[in-house]
């Protein structure tokens, strides 16, 4: 997910944005990628490529922003067909129980992957950022990755 607008203060503003988003999506020019070192493919999951992302690479050079991970439907340069997730929390996030370096623990980075799996779905089909990200979280506090979805769980089970 991209800076969690949910938080923001001028809530019509952030749905103007959201929703401009979310309709130039069906424009995207199927044909770009974005590529590089920085990005590192995972699996493929209903047709959806996954892939794991430098954060700091996102945040330093496409959008200052970028929280934990991100589809077509919320980050213009993501193609449609695609999911990323970080592999770091930014300096700024609210999460809790995060490591000095930062890292995503394996727990945190396939419950992200559900999230944003779940959001696209329900994007994709005309919803609207901010109920198919809260429906995202539901489906991720129901599938018990995590304690907490803005907790890092580094143990190994």
């Amino acid at each position: 997910m991209i800076m969690d607008f949910l938080q923001i203060k001028n809530r019509s503003l952030a749905n103007k944005i959201e929703l401009a988003i979310q309709k130039s999506a069906l424009n995207k020019d199927r044909g770009f990628t974005l590529s590089g070192p920085w990005k590192e493919f995972i699996r493929e999951e209903k047709g959806i490529k996954i892939f794991k992302v430098q954060g700091s690479w996102i945040r330093n050079n496409l959008l200052t922003s970028w929280e934990h991970g991100g589809h077509g439907y919320v980050s213009e340069f993501i193609p449609l067909d695609e999911v990323w997730v970080s592999d770091t929390h930014p300096e700024y996030c609210i999460c809790k129980n995060v490591n000095e370096k930062r890292e995503i623990s394996s727990k945190f980075f396939e419950s992200s992957i559900l999230h944003e799996l779940v959001e696209l779905e329900l994007m994709a089909k005309g919803m609207i950022y901010a109920k198919a990200h809260q429906i995202a979280l539901q489906k991720e506090k129901e599938a018990g990755m995590l304690k907490d979805g803005y907790c890092e769980d580094y143990s190994e089970s």
